[in-house]
């Protein structure tokens, strides 16, 4: 009789810290998916300065400079992902203006692109598409001037 008393003891007070647990778990769920939202990427620079996106399980940073577009490949927890194998272009929209450059692989999570006419114009739409080695294309949106932070921090 008593090692059934224990036992239906011991089940419930797991039962009470299995739900404790579930509960903590479900209240973090909105902090860390507000961290890591696009809309909080775009309040911060990336590492490079740059402006961030999110796409699936992958953080784009995205550089321009007159002449060259340089992008940063990392997943969420900052960890550099190869982009060996990857293919990648940058379509700029200015008005009724567009063009689209091709980027290469260079280093170990970078794309890169450069075109003389690549130009640093506020207003700026640029659709980033990533197609890492071995898995669907990524569509990644910027817009230039979009960068609200005046500090280069990480998330």
């Amino acid at each position: 009789m008593n090692i059934q008393r224990t036992i239906v003891n011991t089940f419930a007070s797991a039962r009470r810290w299995i739900a404790c647990l579930g509960l903590l778990s479900a209240l973090g769920l909105p902090t860390a998916a507000l961290a890591h939202s696009n809309e909080y990427l775009a309040t911060i620079k990336g590492d490079h300065g740059g402006l961030l996106r999110m796409a699936e399980m992958y953080h784009f940073e995205l550089v321009v400079k007159d002449g060259e577009a340089q992008v940063w490949v990392t997943d969420h927890g900052d960890t550099p992902q190869s982009t060996h194998g990857a293919s990648a272009s940058l379509r700029f929209i200015a008005g009724t203006q567009a063009m689209t450059v091709k980027l290469n692989p260079a280093g170990a999570n970078e794309l890169v692109g450069k075109d003389s006419r690549i130009r640093l114009v506020a207003g700026t739409r640029i659709l980033l598409t990533v197609t890492m080695k071995g898995q669907k294309p990524l569509q990644i949106r910027y817009l230039l001037g979009d960068m609200k932070a005046d500090h280069a921090g990480k998330h």
